[in-house]
Parts: structure tokens; C-alpha cells; sequence
């Protein structure tokens, strides 16, 4: 009985703990804009600043276009990410203050 009682336990603060840390569109937003930049980062050494520059400016349109072309599924303890990006569909799992593409990128 005590076994079932720490499982309990520990489930319940876990599960707790995934609440609480469920990334919410704000942070998706935050984090699109870090992808998008990194998606889109030249491999060649030596890119130049105007490169960066229109990195960081596609970064931050993209962000802010989250919230509008952004489907979120909230799964209480984590959250689904949808996001149509040039015909293809784009699916993000946000868990613990944490994102994780599954689909399409």
C-alpha cells in the first residue's frame, strides 16, 4: 500500500511540475523566432552582418506572425504547436518549457 501511495505521489508532482510548465503562445512565439533564424542560418563561414541582420529580422516577423497563424492543442500537461508555413504543415510539441518539431521541418 505504501508503494502505491509514493507511485501516486510521485505521479501527481510530476504531472504537477509538467503543468506548471507547459509553454504557453508567448514562449512559442519567443521560440519560433529563434528557429526560423536558425533554419534559416548560412553554413558557410564568414556570413556577412547584413546576413545576419535579415536572419534576425525574419526571426522576429515570423514571431510575431505566430500568434495569428498558430494552431495550439493545450494537453493540460504539455501543448501541440500547428503552424502552416508555405503550404506545409509545421507540428511542435511544447513540454516543460521545452519545444521538440515533429512534423514538417
Amino acid at each position: 500500500m505504501k508503494s502505491l501511495f509514493k507511485l501516486t505521489l510521485v505521479l501527481a508532482l510530476l504531472g504537477g511540475g509538467l503543468y506548471l510548465t507547459n509553454p504557453d503562445q508567448e514562449a512559442f512565439s519567443e521560440f519560433l523566432a529563434v528557429h526560423v533564424q536558425n533554419e534559416l542560418a548560412d553554413d558557410v563561414p564568414g556570413e556577412s552582418e547584413l546576413g545576419r541582420k535579415l536572419r534576425t529580422g525574419l526571426g522576429k516577423m515570423a514571431s510575431a506572425a505566430a500568434a495569428g497563424l498558430t494552431e495550439r492543442n493545450d494537453l493540460i500537461v504539455a501543448s501541440l504547436y500547428t503552424i502552416e508555413i508555405a503550404g506545409e504543415s509545421h507540428v511542435f510539441l511544447g513540454v516543460a518549457g521545452q519545444f521538440v518539431s515533429l512534423k514538417g521541418s
